[in-house]
């Protein structure tokens, strides 16, 4: 976990800081049905890299589950779509958060730009 992560393309400027993390993340995907674990990088307020064994293509929607330190609950996205995929990982855009889910995420990404421990 550290600063934000510069890799920004010149085609599509990041909207949201993204921060350096290693989440263990779970995943459903809707259609086709399927289930995968996998690790999250990169996390913003939008959406995440994962990387997973999981064979998935662009434009798949998902449920996704981070599993953060020292919380017995994942944080989970109900509601998520794979915007790119090559070889084992994926980008995946965050399209819907419960309000709770929501401000859990913005702790922990403050948290992350502070340095306070997660």
């Amino acid at each position: 976990m550290g600063p934000p992560t510069s890799d920004q393309s010149p085609l599509e400027p990041r909207i949201s800081k993204r921060f350096r993390v290693e989440l263990p993340v779970s995943f459903s995907l809707e259609d086709p049905p399927g289930e995968g674990n996998g690790t999250a990088y990169n996390l913003s307020v939008g959406g995440c890299k994962v990387t997973s064994a999981t064979p998935v293509s662009t434009g798949l929607y998902l449920t996704i589950r981070l599993h953060l330190p020292n919380e017995p609950l994942p944080l989970e996205i109900r509601l998520a779509a794979i915007r790119w995929a090559m070889a084992e990982d994926f980008g995946v855009a965050f399209l819907s958060l419960e309000s709770h889910q929501h401000e859990r995420l913005r702790r922990l990404l403050t948290n992350l730009e502070t340095g306070t421990s997660v």
